[in-house]
């Protein structure tokens, strides 16, 4: 069986001071992060503002405020304990250069020019074009 992760949750500074202490590692004053597990099942632990609690990190979501506010772009814990590979230049402009030809490819509609050369041709009422309307 293996354990799956829902959600990630925040702990407070008391239950990561207890994991240290399991740990022997000393936590006065409390450490700025704690890391645990490696490669892809890598998770930091990181210290609030506020040093009340611990916000748990992985590469995927964090259980922070602003990963909450803003489902779908990384925090800035996730920007700083996994980071992404650089984009070469290369890559960029290669990049680039595919967004334009998309752009490029895109079906435009055109407005069209009015069937008829004056606007008064298609009102009802208009058939002399002289003073207005003229009742038939």
């Amino acid at each position: 069986m293996q354990y799956q992760v829902v959600s990630l949750k925040t702990q407070s500074a008391e239950a990561i001071k207890g994991l240290l202490a399991w740990k022997k590692v000393a936590s006065d004053p409390l450490p700025e992060f704690v890391e645990m597990g490696e490669g892809d099942n890598r998770l930091v632990l990181v210290l609030s503002n506020k040093k009340d609690a611990y916000y748990t990190v992985t590469a995927k979501s964090c259980s922070c405020p602003a990963a909450t506010y803003h489902p779908g772009t990384r925090c800035k814990h996730q920007r700083k304990y996994f980071p992404q590979p650089k984009k070469s230049r290369e890559e960029l402009e290669a990049e680039g250069e595919a967004i334009l030809e998309a752009h490029h490819n895109t079906a435009k509609r055109l407005a069209r020019p009015p069937e008829s050369s004056s606007i008064r041709d298609n009102l009802p009422g208009w058939s002399g074009g002289h003073n207005g309307p003229v009742e038939a």
